[in-house]
């Protein structure tokens, strides 16, 4: 949590190994998923099975030890009727929305990272099903990062929180209703600018992308 959205969405980028952290280290041990519901760096020529084999080709490890199975991952994507056969150029956007929140999901990572347009979206009546797959897969002692500031999503999926300072230096470390209050009687946030500005999933993208390719990681 802090007023300055543009460091909130750099701490992501740093988490997301993006970019470098101006001083100190970050260090992370377990696995690191990308920002979830990002493209992730698929071709959209390739069809939705050819997607999901390329992607659980790098991620084995995470899918193995994964709490939702392949079936249960194709038989939830049919309920937003995409078909494994269907190529991803060939989804609209809510169905593309729909099928990259939940390749994120599907693997078991250590700690997940949520920017904060995907949380918002993560509360949508339509993305009901993704919310309650992530929930299950974070029951299995795995940890997430968020940079939302919907006080209800934070509440359904966080325990603890960070205050950071428009320079980033920390103001509050602790139980999460105590940072909430700490924020709104200390800080000041710009929701609108939040809302609009710095999609971490949508503007890093392959600087050689053309029209036929997706969002990168």
């Amino acid at each position: 949590m802090s007023s300055n959205s543009f460091l909130k969405v750099q701490l992501m980028a740093i988490l997301s190994g993006f970019v470098y952290p101006v001083s100190g280290d970050f260090e992370t041990f377990g696995s690191l998923s990308w920002p979830l519901g990002g493209g992730g760096g698929l071709d959209s020529k390739l069809t939705i099975g050819q997607g999901f084999d390329f992607v659980s080709s790098i991620y084995s490890d995470c899918l193995e030890a994964s709490l939702i199975s392949v079936d249960d991952f194709f038989d939830v994507l049919q309920t937003r009727s995409i078909d494994s056969s269907t190529r991803l150029k060939d989804l609209v956007k809510e169905q593309k929305d729909f099928f990259y929140m939940m390749l994120s999901i599907l693997f078991s990572f250590d700690i997940y990272l949520v920017p904060s347009d995907r949380s918002k979206y993560l509360m949508t009546r339509e993305a009901r099903p993704l919310r309650n797959l992530l929930n299950k897969q974070l029951s299995n002692s795995k940890s997430m990062v968020t940079i939302s500031i919907s006080n209800r999503f934070k509440r359904e999926f966080c325990n603890r929180g960070i205050v950071l300072g428009p320079r980033g230096e920390m103001l509050f470390y602790g139980d999460l209703e105590e940072a909430i209050d700490y924020e709104q009687q200390n800080v000041k946030i710009d929701s609108e600018s939040e809302e609009n500005q710095f999609d971490i999933a949508s503007h890093l993208t392959n600087s050689d992308s053309n029209s036929d390719q997706s969002d990168a990681f």
